[in-house]
């Protein structure tokens, strides 16, 4: 199955000072591709990565859920926080003269503003007349659950949240434990490259990309990397080389936003009360221990995920280690999600 790729650019305005990059992934002939009772999936990523991380896990869903699937599946969107990948790139010279310090509120302000824009305001299609499932990863599901709360009218029928970025405020070990060993990797991190085979060659080695899957790890080389500022210098002073979309700065500073502690777990705890949140861990603890986990399936304080499930040799970054097992997990939730709307139709 032939995957349709067409690439958004919402455009700023005087509302918004930064270009919205996002992805459209549909196939040829899908039977589904004008069908208002179908789904149109909203995908989110996690810090560090891009769009085109959820690429493989997108085509494996369409595999899945083809003309005859068990799910109507409209189309995909997966929408770039504007400081990563290509976005950060585009957004260079905007992202110069804006000191945000919130990116998580940001990338949700992002995704807010692409759902509800509408065609007239250049946007790709009217998604208040979808049927819209959220897919996230980490801090992205920290944007959505944000996204959503702010405007009740995006019309979201269900959340899936891979590795969810929001922490207990309350627990300090555990959040000082997560924080700096997050926080220390953004730093250390590696940034700089002489050029994308040599990016290959070191993140293959990095304790943290060696265990991604390598297609993922390639969509990475070729997406989450942009030009060196200083290959616009003259020469002799000019580099020719690589870094990462997202800074070290900026990867490191998302850590300290409140929204992950209190706004952003405040929405997620709203949402699971107004329609089903469906939490997706990885069987390795890294960031999030059992405590954790616990904490935001506490019925008593109002957190109500209608599942909780775990991908088997995981971590953190389930969505780069097993993209296609995240994709058999998304698909057999859509099949829950679809006949629960079926049955609401009746």
């Amino acid at each position: 199955m032939a995957l349709l790729q067409e690439e958004i650019d919402l455009q700023p305005d005087p509302s918004y000072p930064f270009h919205i990059l996002a992805t459209r992934y549909n196939y040829e002939h899908n039977p589904h591709a004008n069908s208002d009772d179908a789904f149109t999936l909203i995908f989110l990523h996690a810090l560090l990565v891009h769009k085109e991380t959820w690429e493989v896990t997108v085509a494996r869903i369409f595999a899945h859920c083809g003309a005859r699937g068990p799910v109507k599946i409209r189309d995909v969107f997966s929408i770039e926080s504007p400081n990563h990948g290509r976005s950060s790139a585009v957004n260079a010279e905007a992202l110069s003269k804006q000191m945000v310090t919130n990116w998580p509120r940001e990338y949700g302000r992002a995704t807010q503003r692409f759902l509800t824009a509408g065609p007239s305001a250049g946007a790709p299609v009217d998604f208040k007349s979808r049927k819209l499932i959220g897919i996230s990863h980490s801090i992205g599901a920290v944007a959505l659950f944000l996204a959503a709360q702010s405007d009740a009218t995006i019309p979201f029928k269900a959340m899936i949240a891979f590795e969810p970025g929001v922490t207990d405020k309350d627990n300090l070990d555990q959040r000082i434990r997560a924080t700096s060993a997050a926080s220390a990797y953004a730093w250390l991190r590696p940034n700089v490259f002489a050029s994308r085979k040599a990016a290959r060659r070191e993140l293959a080695k990095s304790p943290m990309f060696s265990g991604w899957d390598a297609r993922i790890l390639e969509l990475f080389v070729e997406y989450g990397l942009v030009a060196h500022p200083a290959s616009q210098y003259p020469p002799p002073f000019t580099f020719p080389g690589l870094r990462t979309g997202l800074s070290r700065e900026d990867h490191a500073h998302s850590y300290m936003s409140e929204d992950i502690t209190v706004q952003g777990l405040e929405a997620y705890s709203s949402l699971t009360q107004k329609m089903p949140v469906h939490l997706v861990w990885g069987s390795i603890d890294e960031l999030a221990n059992d405590d954790l986990k616990n904490f935001l399936s506490s019925v008593k304080d109002g957190r109500t995920p209608v599942s909780v499930s775990k991908i088997d040799g995981a971590s953190h970054m389930v969505v780069q280690q097993k993209p296609d097992v995240c994709a058999e997990k998304v698909v057999s939730i859509l099949m829950v999600e679809s006949q629960r709307n079926a049955k609401a139709r009746l």
